[in-house]
C-alpha cells in the first residue's frame, strides 16, 4: 500500500513518476537521460508541447532559437521518442514513451524566444506544467490528466483543464483577458493584476469560493472557473 497526497493505492507494484501513480507492473530497467535539441524559431508563431510523464518548464530568452532539454532518470520498459521540429510556422516538441514508465524523475525544460506567440499549447498525461515570467502568448491552452499548472506568463486568453491537479494562475494583464479553468480534483488560484473589472463565474461542489480581488483601474477579465472538489481563490 502507498499513500500519496492522502490517497491510498494498492497493488503488487505501484508505479510512481514525479510523485504521481501511473500504474502497471515494473519490468523495465533504470535509465538516465540527458538530451538537448535546438531549432530556429524566427518564423514560428505557434508552439505545441506534448509530454507524457515529464514535468515541463517553459522559460524565455533573447535568442531567436528554441531549446528543449530532456533529462532525469526513470525505469522504463520501452522506447523514449524525443522530437523537436518546426512545421508550417509551428514549433512541435514531443516526448512520448512507447512502454511503461516507473519510479523516476523526468524533466523537460523548454526555452523559447521572448516575444508574443499566437498560441502556446501544452499537453501532458501525468506531469506538472510551469510557464515562467517572460513567456508571452495571445492564447494559452493547457490540458493534463494528472498534474499541476503554474503560470506567470503574459497571456490574453487562457484555457486550462486537469482531472487531478491544482491550477495556479498569475496574470499581469496588458489587455482584456479571458480565463477558463477547470479541475475535477484540485484547487484553483488566480491572481489578476491590472484588472479593473472581473466578470466572474465559479462553481465548486466541495470547496470554498473566495473573491478578494480589489481592482480599480485596468482591463476587463472574463473568468470562468470550476472544480468538483477544491477551493477557488481570486485575488
Amino acid at each position: 500500500m502507498v499513500i500519496i497526497n492522502g490517497r491510498v493505492f494498492t497493488g503488487n507494484n505501484v508505479t510512481i513518476v514525479n510523485g504521481r501513480v501511473i500504474g502497471g507492473n515494473e519490468t523495465g530497467k533504470f535509465q538516465q537521460f540527458d538530451e538537448r535539441k535546438v531549432v530556429d524559431c524566427s518564423n514560428v508563431d505557434k508552439i505545441t508541447i506534448d509530454s507524457t510523464v515529464c514535468d515541463v518548464n517553459v522559460s524565455a530568452s533573447n535568442s531567436s532559437k528554441a531549446e528543449a532539454h530532456f533529462y532525469g532518470g526513470a525505469t522504463v520498459d520501452g522506447d523514449v521518442n524525443f522530437d523537436v521540429r518546426v512545421v508550417n510556422r509551428e514549433l512541435m516538441i514531443t516526448l512520448r514513451l512507447t512502454g511503461n514508465c516507473y519510479s523516476g524523475n523526468l524533466i523537460l525544460d523548454v526555452t523559447i524566444p521572448q516575444r508574443t506567440f499566437k498560441v502556446i499549447t501544452a499537453k501532458s498525461l501525468s506531469a506538472d506544467i510551469t510557464l515562467n515570467a517572460g513567456v508571452a502568448t495571445d492564447y494559452l491552452k493547457v490540458k493534463t490528466k494528472s498534474g499541476d499548472l503554474e503560470t506567470n506568463a503574459t497571456v490574453g486568453n487562457v484555457s486550462v483543464s486537469t482531472m487531478s491537479g491544482d491550477i495556479d494562475l498569475y496574470i499581469d494583464a496588458v489587455q482584456d483577458v479571458s480565463v477558463e479553468a477547470s479541475t475535477m480534483s484540485g484547487d484553483v488560484s488566480a491572481e489578476l493584476n491590472n484588472i479593473g473589472r472581473i466578470n466572474l463565474s465559479t462553481s465548486s461542489m466541495s470547496g470554498d469560493v473566495r473573491n478578494r480581488h480589489r481592482g480599480n483601474r485596468g482591463f476587463t477579465a472574463d473568468v470562468d472557473i470550476s472544480t468538483m472538489s477544491g477551493d477557488i481563490k481570486i485575488r
